[in-house]
């Protein structure tokens, strides 16, 4: 990824990505009195031990808020959650704008990814279809707590997300229940016909719910560096919550690591920076604390508020 010659896009081995933050509800308020939003820690976690610095990105500021950060770092992660796309000043606001951002320096041949997990790839196919409910794309389905493995559709193996994953850790995927499933929500093929983004999203994978429900879990933009994913790597290495199925065998781990591995990698193609050392230092995660969701409840245990 790393280009020398004079006229090729320059790397970095520094990557910086940044990590959305999503409105808080009620209970939380109530404890964090202030706080208005959140960034659950398994998701700085994951970046963090894949090689990657990690920066918040807050709802409910500037466009040029917005442009400054993109400008500043090399790459995007949208998290999973459970908030209402429809409200006009949260998640999926500031989510189109950094997807319009995002798009605009990969037009003009900045290789800048993004990954979207869970809620994260629902709001990218929200954006993607101009949604404006979440009804209009994503639909009911049966998967609130369950380890599935992978049915991966005929040619995934070319794709920019599986090219490089290792015969081991596709094997573990395909076969072995490592993927932790915690939705309610889905999107379909039909849904993607429905809306005419069959020819821009490539579906990698498919899943059954517990009704036989087929639904998209792992896809990816044909032209940019976009990947959607239905489960939640991050939860197979940094979730405890008991009777969660988050599998913490050696093998679900190793297979979970390559999703963050390779939004981490594909940030490197990008060089992307803060304007000097001492702005990069005050926007890392290092400088907040995080502290307890809900005690004995939430399925994010700790979580970082703002």
């Amino acid at each position: 990824k790393m280009h020398s010659v004079r006229g090729e896009p320059k790397g970095t081995d520094r990557p910086i990505v940044g990590v959305l933050s999503q409105e808080l509800g009620e209970e939380a308020k109530a404890r964090y009195p202030g706080k208005t939003s959140f960034i659950p820690a398994s998701y700085v976690k994951a970046l963090e031990a894949s090689g990657a610095r990690v920066v918040p990105i807050l709802i409910q500021q500037s466009e040029d808020y917005y442009k400054h950060i993109m400008s500043s770092i090399n790459g995007v992660l949208f998290p999973g959650g459970g908030v209402r796309f429809e409200d006009p000043d949260g998640f999926a606001a500031a989510g189109k704008i950094i997807i319009a951002i995002a798009e605009q320096l990969q037009d003009s041949g900045i290789s800048f990814p993004i990954l979207g997990v869970c809620q994260g790839y629902q709001l990218l196919m929200y954006i993607a279809s101009n949604s404006t409910a979440e009804k209009d794309i994503l639909v009911n389905c049966d998967t609130a707590n369950i380890a599935l493995p992978l049915d991966f559709k005929p040619g995934f193996q070319h794709s920019r997300l599986y090219e490089h994953a290792s015969k081991k850790i596709i094997d573990i995927l395909k076969t072995l229940p490592v993927t932790s499933n915690h939705h309610v929500l889905c999107v379909t093929e039909d849904m993607l016909r429905t809306h005419n983004l069959d020819n821009s999203w490539r579906v990698l994978s498919t899943n059954k719910d517990s009704q036989g429900l087929e639904f998209i879990s792992s896809s990816e933009h044909f032209h940019r560096p976009i990947v959607g994913l239905q489960f939640h790597p991050e939860k197979n290495m940094f979730e405890w919550k008991p009777g969660q199925a988050n599998p913490h065998s050696r093998n679900a781990i190793l297979s979970a690591r390559h999703f963050y591995d390779w939004v981490v990698e594909e940030s490197k193609a990008n060089n992307q920076s803060f304007a000097n050392v001492q702005e990069e230092h005050d926007s890392l995660f290092s400088n907040y604390c995080p502290g307890i969701m809900y005690k004995n409840t939430s399925s994010e245990y700790r979580a970082y508020f703002f």
